[in-house]
């Protein structure tokens, strides 16, 4: 009877799984994939790329959802899916950095329609055409409902118009779509200066600081962690991946210099004498008397001759 009650669910139920790779069609560990429910409620399921860059939602029930990839340095993407009952629905994206999180890049007619309503909504609050562009943003909306950015803006656009408590919000609409959303706390630290609402301001200021710190301790112990992953690579003889981990590892944490130089030996072993020598140096110039300095010096030195 159990087994029969599951199967029944499973059925009922469907899934989103996928890929995320690099503009070179490298896969990209460790990226937050977001899932979210499309509708009248909302509701957010979390998932993480492994180390070959794929990831799996199960147990979504049938409907329209959002489904985003994001990372720090290589930017964002956000598609729009149906999830069917029994069904998997698969998605492929494509991180570069640079890339903006809207528009949305499904090539259905929807998408393709609240994506020009967001970028007309971006250029009319460009050119001071507050209403207009409120308007733009609203009808985005209607079309993707955990549209973030589209209440951000919107919040913006009040706040032009002195109309705080709109703007206020607005921002607070965003912020029950994503709490960790640090423009929203921002956007609410300046209507509450405007208002002289000096509390309230800091109280927003010191939310936004915060997100902003958890999302930089985030990264960095995301960086030992994909750091130890690529020496395990390496010490096995797996140079690509192990290549492929120290370059992530870098593009989490820029600071986390060890990464050069273990890059370096990777590289080096490779037979890429010049990226070798190069991520060499840039660990010695970051840390001249660091762990591996005295090595990566070598090194240097063998790699000239």
């Amino acid at each position: 009877m159990v087994s029969s009650a599951l199967g029944a669910h499973a059925q009922e139920s469907g899934s989103v799984r996928g890929l995320v790779t690099g503009p070179g069609g490298d896969p990209v560990p460790e990226v937050a994939v977001a899932v979210v429910t499309l509708g009248l409620g909302t509701a957010r399921h979390d998932a993480t790329t492994d180390e070959h860059g794929r990831f799996e939602q199960t147990g979504l029930s049938p409907g329209h959802y959002s489904v985003s990839a994001e990372t720090n340095d290589l930017g964002s993407q956000i598609f729009r899916v149906l999830v069917h009952a029994g069904g998997v629905t698969d998605v492929h994206f494509v991180l570069e950095a640079g890339r903006a999180a809207a528009p949305w890049l499904r090539a259905s007619g929807d998408d393709r329609a609240a994506a020009a309503a967001f970028a007309s909504g971006v250029q009319a609050n460009r050119s001071g055409d507050v209403e207009q562009a409120i308007t733009h943003f609203e009808a985005a909306l209607r079309m993707m409902p955990s549209c973030v950015d589209c209440y951000f803006n919107i919040g913006v656009a009040y706040g032009r118009q002195g109309r705080f408590d709109d703007a206020e919000a607005a921002f607070r609409r965003a912020l029950d779509i994503r709490s960790d959303y640090a423009p929203a706390y921002h956007g609410l630290a300046d209507i509450f200066s405007k208002q002289n609402r000096p509390d309230d301001a800091a109280a927003a200021r010191g939310e936004a600081n915060r997100i902003a710190i958890r999302s930089l301790e985030a990264s960095r112990a995301q960086a030992r962690d994909i750091l130890v992953r690529g020496r395990a690579f390496l010490s096995s003889g797996n140079v690509d991946d192990a290549v492929r981990q120290f370059d992530a590892a870098l593009a989490a944490d820029r600071t986390l210099v060890d990464a050069y130089y273990w890059l370096g030996r990777a590289r080096d072993i490779g037979g890429d004498r010049v990226a070798a020598s190069q991520a060499f140096a840039r660990y010695v110039g970051a840390a001249p008397s660091g762990e591996f300095a005295e090595d990566a010096r070598r090194r240097l030195e063998a790699l000239g001759r």
